[in-house]
């Protein structure tokens, strides 16, 4: 293979991870949106309505970065939304408001699987068993990007939906390969 082909191979893989990096910031601007309307997941209700509010603003700029080989728009913001609610508001029901850093590195995992699982269950019909992954991973995700984000100081006490960018770029980085399983599979 000559060296200007695997360069046209490498350009659609580049271009489909650079569509995916901005998705960070959905992140954080997610979770100021919920603090902002609901104030610091401190119920479950609070939980509720912040992870929904989160979870849709961090489906919308997936589903930006994803097509057009990923899932339509609807399912896939309404299941990132949906999932991450319903995560967020177990994972308070159960432990609370987290203020430590194990607590927080727990909402991580249990976010991260629950976010993880509903878009698996979008992305089943695409990658079949392989979408079941996607939750291991996003929960290790998850739990990394709560740990960086304690790290940097973030007061853990203000009871934000998600963590900041810090921990946004862990997750980035940690989930880019969707984006290429999804691109590869619908070249198939």
């Amino acid at each position: 293979m000559s060296v200007s082909h695997q360069l046209t191979d490498t350009r659609p893989s580049v271009h489909t991870l650079l569509r995916w990096v901005p998705t960070f910031v959905a992140f954080p601007v997610g979770g100021l949106a919920a603090h902002l309307l609901v104030g610091p997941v401190d119920t479950v209700l609070s939980a509720a309505v912040g992870g929904l509010v989160t979870g849709l603003a961090i489906g919308a700029a997936q589903w930006w970065a994803l097509r057009p080989a990923g899932p339509t728009a609807g399912r896939w913001v309404s299941a990132c939304g949906l999932g991450f609610a319903a995560a967020l508001a177990l994972v308070t029901a159960v432990a609370g408001p987290p203020t430590t850093v194990g607590a927080v590195v727990v909402q991580g995992a249990v976010c991260g699987l629950g976010l993880g699982a509903a878009q698996a269950g979008v992305l089943f019909r695409r990658l079949g068993a392989r979408a079941l992954f996607w939750p291991v991973l996003l929960a290790c995700a998850w739990a990394l990007g709560w740990t960086v984000t304690a790290a940097v100081g973030v007061r853990l006490e203000d009871g934000w939906t998600v963590f900041g960018s810090s921990g946004a770029v862990v997750v980035t980085v940690m989930s880019a390969a969707l984006p290429l399983v999804l691109r590869r599979s619908a070249s198939s």
